[in-house]
């Protein structure tokens, strides 16, 4: 997680306000994640947690500013992310290795950030040391 945030902090630039988008994007997504695979009970509390952290998140400088190029990638990553939730159980190994592969879409958002305060070379500059960090965060090997 050290390495994740010290990327988080390089895709930023120096911008507070991208920096705090992305802190809050990234606990958003995990809040939603521990709901859904039940690392979390799921119970009113607990849902209407994760809604108020959605209104934070979409209520931060950065978002309000660029919410027309941060719209769709929300989409994009709400629709990939759904779709590993329903492949991750398959009973074809070959859906369970996609779902987890696209389960990292989250970082679809991030490179987004580094792509707009940045541009194509900050975003290339992080891309594969982001996708590798935020792999063995998940994985245990």
């Amino acid at each position: 997680m050290k390495e994740i945030v010290a990327i988080y902090q390089e895709v930023c630039h120096g911008h507070p306000d991208a920096l705090a988008f992305v802190v809050s994007f990234h606990a958003y997504c995990h809040q939603i994640d521990d709901l859904i695979d039940g690392d979390t009970a799921y119970n009113p509390e607990n849902l209407l947690r994760v809604l108020m952290s959605a209104n934070a998140l979409y209520s931060t400088p950065f978002y309000l500013q660029h919410a027309w190029r941060l719209q769709p990638v929300i989409a994009s990553i709400t629709n990939t992310y759904a779709d590993s939730v329903a492949w991750e159980t398959s009973d074809e190994p070959w859906k369970q290795r996609v779902a987890d592969v696209i389960r990292q879409c989250g970082n679809d958002m991030i490179l987004t950030v580094a792509w707009i305060v940045g541009g194509w070379s900050l975003m290339r500059a992080i891309s594969l040391r982001l996708r590798e960090a935020a792999y063995h965060d998940q994985h245990e090997d």
